[in-house]
């Protein structure tokens, strides 16, 4: 390919208007297959985050589910305990099925998380619960097969996938995160749009169908759009396959639920007013509820901010000295059983702020401003060590990890005793990745007994199975790993 072929290809793909108008033409494919082909039978769950751009959440699920392409990228096959998505099985039993909605760039039919990690999954749950059914003397008979998409994945790369799951099922059998109670094993189909014969499912069934749809078209192999109507004009536009993707690069800010909450004005617009106006409604802050994982009482989507209750989670249970306020987690916990507690309030702050110690106190609370675990590490596991000794200071009242703004920590610096407000919607999910590998390094602190990695991992899949979107950074967690390891704590 010559530069400037290249140039115009890198500059077609990155186009606002090209990328909004091929998203258009592929939640249109999401929605016939939904509405036309299963007749709104099946849910629609996007898959984060690419997914979320496919799926309008005036019709699709609020149901949480990550399943990502590396783990099923060829001879890096994995089922990641921190992904585990066992909420989601239980949500599908219960629905009678899902359709999961991803899509792919250019060169593939379906992405690797529809036509292998989703497989893999499917194939690890209903294997763990016939393993658990065994221990217990049930003799389980159901299909724990592994069903892969045969025009996609080879009969080679099925068969090396095959010799992996028993070691993976064995060991989210053996692990503590909650195996959900299913009466039905999951089963994958697999759609794309040049599926010419969409799968035809009873009603009646012995499984759970989780149905994988691919959103985009094969460039070079499908019949893919090339025009739209602005006005009472024909527009031409270049479709970008996979065009949710990597939306930092293109996007100018522009989510999906600012999106779809404004989809018909900016299919409107011409080529090129699309800029201008996407920069007015995202400084507008015209952004919708963030997605939030889904709860088997009642979607967080059914409620509004101001309605959603606070919910303290003991860690690791009800009875815990130990709790989070982080919100409602995707699977339903007991209520923690504690009154009185002083709460540690949680901030994320660039850098060390000089003369300024980590921990201040506001009340009989406490305000912890954390650095960034990747920018300064070495701050970062400081911080963790501090903390670890501050509640255990506070060690005869419990303790509530609860996040806060970073003006929070300013005003508790200036000598202000204003006890912090919750934070709501995106923030807290932000706040989610922040607060859980502190929460794992205050449970593990507490283990009687030396801390090791299989210690420390229990309590870490404990917690991201409750609230998955807050899955910590790498960077976090190898400086908890560090100071838990380290022999300083423990036994508390």
């Amino acid at each position: 390919m010559s530069d400037l072929k290249a140039v115009r290809k890198h500059t077609a793909s990155h186009d606002l208007f090209n990328r909004i108008h091929s998203i258009a033409a592929d939640e249109t494919f999401v929605k016939h297959i939904a509405r036309e082909v299963y007749n709104d039978r099946f849910e629609v769950v996007p898959n984060q985050r690419c997914g979320t751009w496919y799926c309008d959440p005036s019709s699709s699920s609020t149901a949480y589910a990550y399943f990502k392409s590396t783990d099923g990228h060829t001879n890096n096959w994995n089922f990641n305990l921190r992904r585990s998505n066992l909420p989601l099985a239980s949500y599908a039993e219960a629905r009678g099925g899902l359709i999961i909605v991803d899509s792919t760039r250019r060169g593939k039919r379906m992405p690797d998380a529809l036509s292998k990690t989703i497989p893999i999954w499917c194939t690890v749950v209903n294997l763990a619960i016939q393993l658990r059914a065994e221990d217990e003397g049930i003799e389980l008979e159901w299909d724990s097969g592994l069903y892969l998409p045969s025009n996609i994945v080879s009969p080679s790369e099925k068969s090396q996938i095959l010799s992996l799951i028993p070691g993976w099922a064995a060991a989210l059998e053996t692990s503590t995160l909650p195996l959900p109670r299913l009466t039905k094993p999951l089963r994958p189909f697999f759609i794309h749009p040049a599926t010419t014969s969409p799968p035809q499912i009873p009603t009646s069934l012995p499984f759970t169908p989780i149905i994988c749809v691919s959103a985009s078209k094969w460039v070079g192999g499908d019949d893919v759009p090339r025009a739209t109507r602005i006005g009472s004009q024909t527009v031409g536009f270049e479709y970008v396959p996979g065009a949710g993707d990597d939306d930092e690069l293109w996007a100018r800010g522009l989510k999906p639920p600012l999106y779809h909450s404004k989809r018909t004005e900016l299919l409107s617009a011409d080529r090129d007013d699309l800029p201008e106006l996407v920069d007015e409604l995202v400084a507008l802050g015209e952004v919708g509820l963030p997605v939030e994982p889904m709860s088997d009482a009642l979607s967080l989507h059914q409620l509004s901010i101001s309605d959603t209750p606070r919910h303290l989670v003991g860690v690791p249970g009800p009875t815990a000295s130990l709790a989070v306020d982080i919100g409602p987690p995707v699977t339903p916990c007991p209520e923690w059983t504690a009154t009185e507690h002083c709460s540690f309030y949680i901030v994320e702050v660039d850098r060390a702020i000089k003369d300024t110690p980590w921990i201040i106190p506001i009340h009989h609370d406490r305000i912890v401003a954390v650095p960034n675990p990747r920018s300064d590490s070495r701050s970062y596991g400081r911080l963790v060590k501090e903390l670890i000794d501050a509640v255990k200071q506070v060690d005869d009242r419990n303790v509530v990890i609860r996040p806060a703004r970073p003006a929070d920590f300013s005003s508790a610096r200036n000598g202000e005793k204003t006890t912090p407000a919750p934070l709501t919607g995106s923030d807290l999910v932000a706040a989610r990745k922040l607060i859980l590998p502190l929460v794992v390094a205050l449970d593990c602190a507490r283990h009687d007994g030396p801390v090791d990695k299989g210690v420390i991992a229990d309590s870490l899949h404990r917690l991201v199975a409750l609230w998955p979107d807050g899955n910590p950074p790498r960077a976090a967690l190898k400086r908890v790993n560090e100071v838990l390891m380290s022999g300083r704590v423990g036994g508390g």
